[in-house]
């Protein structure tokens, strides 16, 4: 008969062996845990790299802490000039103080904050958006974007109405007995003005080689919705994306009409094969659509742009020789 101490001592050297072997399955578990976060933080990084825009993590007083930049987007002042400082220190006064009042907006309920301003970058004057979210109690993201081309292009059909209106308002002095001459060009102005709103009010942007991006600013009424409708069909079609970036931060209220048009779109977009990402929705829409009992064809809802966007570039399929 085994001595009973000779027992219990083998009893726990058994479960010491099996404690051990536990103890390093679970570190293995938690290495290849780490190595999978890490290959996902390069894999957000290159990402954000290639994306235009400039990516800044910061303090909620404007202490920058981090950055992201690909190497087409040129920064204001090199990095070693801005990490550590207040951003509102670093830019000129008058973005600074733009740059106060949006953090102080972004800490409110809304958490989040837009500005647009203007830099003198080495010989020229570029015009920049900014996106301020809170992520935490403390910290920030701002996403910066420039947006210089659409400003000239703005510029550019201001200037082309204003020319318009100059000739109108010359031929109406000029030939004032004939009235409707004078109607029917200034009826040119309200159509070219109309026409430039309609395509400055549904911008189709693409993001890559798959996806696009629509941000939709405004109040959408039903002649909107029906252009909204067109140029993401046709836009999908072009570019055979795989996503649609549907943001409707810019979107104050919505009605019927607008919910039905959320539902078209996500109908549409899934039948053509792509998926529609919806973004931006605020508690207010939310609750509307709710209310509305809005379909939305399984379209995947993501908090902001940001998201959605690197939802879509995580998503996408891989580039191919056509």
């Amino acid at each position: 008969m085994e001595d009973p101490m000779l027992a219990d001592l083998r009893a726990e050297n058994q479960r010491l062996r099996e404690a051990i072997v536990r103890l390093e399955r679970d570190a293995a578990e938690a290495e290849r845990a780490v190595e999978d976060r890490l290959k996902l933080a390069t894999a957000l990084e290159n990402i954000y790299r290639a994306v235009p825009d400039l990516f800044f993590q910061i303090r909620v007083d404007g202490t920058v802490t981090n950055y992201l930049a690909s190497p087409t987007s040129p920064l204001y002042v090199p990095p070693d000039a801005f990490l550590g400082k207040r951003m509102q220190d670093v830019v000129p006064p008058d973005v600074g103080a733009l740059t106060v009042e949006a953090l102080a907006e972004a800490m409110g309920p809304a958490g989040r904050a837009r500005i647009e301003y203007s830099l003198d970058i080495g010989s020229s004057v570029e015009w920049y958006e900014a996106r301020l979210i809170r992520i935490s109690a403390d910290e920030m993201v701002i996403v910066v974007r420039n947006i210089s081309e659409q400003r000239r292009d703005r510029e550019t059909v201001l200037r082309l109405n204003r020319e318009l209106e100059a000739r109108v308002q010359e031929r109406t002095v000029a030939l004032e007995v004939a009235a409707a001459e004078s109607a029917a060009l200034q009826q040119q102005v309200i159509e070219a003005q109309r026409a430039t709103l309609q395509a400055l009010s549904t911008p189709l942007v693409p993001i890559a080689r798959h996806v696009v991006a629509v941000p939709l600013i405004g109040d959408v009424d039903a002649d909107r919705a029906g252009r909204l409708l067109e140029a993401i069909l046709a836009g999908v079609q072009a570019r055979r994306a795989a996503f649609v970036l549907l943001d409707v931060t810019g979107v104050p209220q919505v009605d019927t009409v607008a919910a039905r048009a959320l539902a078209d779109v996500a109908r549409a977009v899934k039948l053509l094969g792509a998926e529609l990402v919806l973004t931006g929705i605020g508690p207010d829409v939310a609750r509307t659509l709710v209310d509305l009992g809005a379909e939305l064809g399984g379209a995947r809802i993501l908090p902001s742009l940001d998201q959605g966007i690197a939802y879509a570039m995580r998503s996408a399929p891989p580039t191919r020789r056509d």
